[in-house]
């Protein structure tokens, strides 16, 4: 018996802790909050309730109350010293995420093998990565206007952040940044404005009513094909911000490093969370 309730203490200490990850996820360019959902094995969970909230709360509520805590401590702690990071040690922290990307992806092909992988298994992977790698390298290198934040877009920005929780693999931040709109929220965030979150939760809260229901109804019945669609987001999102061009012999070996860290941290928590489930 005491055994049985350290064992408990431990599952709802650790589920606490990937739910800070998946807070910090919400935050921080290049990773997908909804992925870290499938690696720690609570995306079916999580979608089931967003999708039927008044049906599956009852069924899931211990599960995902400690993720829920977690990732709103995450999300607090980080929000104050994700911008100077980004600012101070951009290409640092930058290498990091990367590697915490690459090292989601065993773990995501592993998830998708667990049914035959077909033809439009791999088609839906090739053509997922072809759109949205042209749409990151278009909102990198080809946005020709300026965006001035205003309801709006802080509106857009809250439906991409729901988009990214029930769709693994699209990392919200990055899109985020490419718009010029991820300092201002985070500005937001930060001293509480009201005229940042209230358009924010609008634009989060519709997107996942709207596409909570369709994304988990196609997991049910295209599991190997949603499978595959997710890992070619992943793979789109991480090329463009894997670093190319180093200062010195010295900067790419501790660049390579973190990468390697990143990769090895993001590993490390996808097998415990394959021994959870």
């Amino acid at each position: 018996m005491e055994r049985e309730k350290k064992v408990k203490a431990g599952g709802f200490l650790l589920r606490l802790f990937q739910g800070m990850l998946v807070g910090i996820s919400g935050v921080l360019p290049g990773i997908s909050g909804g992925v870290l959902c499938v690696v720690f094995g609570v995306y079916k969970p999580v979608m089931e309730v967003l999708s039927s909230p008044f049906k599956k709360i009852k069924e899931h509520w211990r599960l995902l109350l400690p993720i829920a805590v977690g990732s709103a401590v995450g999300f607090i702690l980080l929000v104050h010293g994700v911008s100077s990071l980004l600012k101070n040690y951009e290409a640092l922290a930058t290498c990091v995420f990367a590697g915490l990307i690459l090292g989601t992806l065993p773990s995501l092909i592993r998830t998708a093998g667990k049914e035959k992988r077909t033809a439009k298994s791999y088609t839906a992977f090739f053509v997922s990565f072809a759109i949205f790698f042209t749409l990151f390298m278009f909102l990198e290198h080809g946005v020709g206007f300026s965006i001035t934040p205003s309801f709006l877009w802080f509106a857009l920005a809250g439906a991409i952040w729901g988009i990214s929780i029930v769709l693994p693999g699209l990392s919200s931040s990055a899109i985020l940044l490419f718009l010029d709109l991820f300092e201002p929220i985070i500005e937001g965030a930060k001293h509480f404005d009201f005229g940042v979150l209230i358009p924010l939760a609008v634009g989060g809260v519709g997107a996942i009513v709207l596409f909570a229901k369709l994304i988990n109804m196609l997991y049910e019945k295209h599991f190997s094909v949603m499978s595959h669609i997710i890992i070619g987001i992943v793979v789109a999102t991480t090329i463009p911000i894997i670093p190319l061009h180093f200062a010195s012999v010295s900067a790419f070996f501790v660049q390579f490093v973190l990468i390697v860290l990143g990769f090895g941290v993001a590993m490390l928590f996808g097998y415990v969370g394959n021994k959870l489930q």
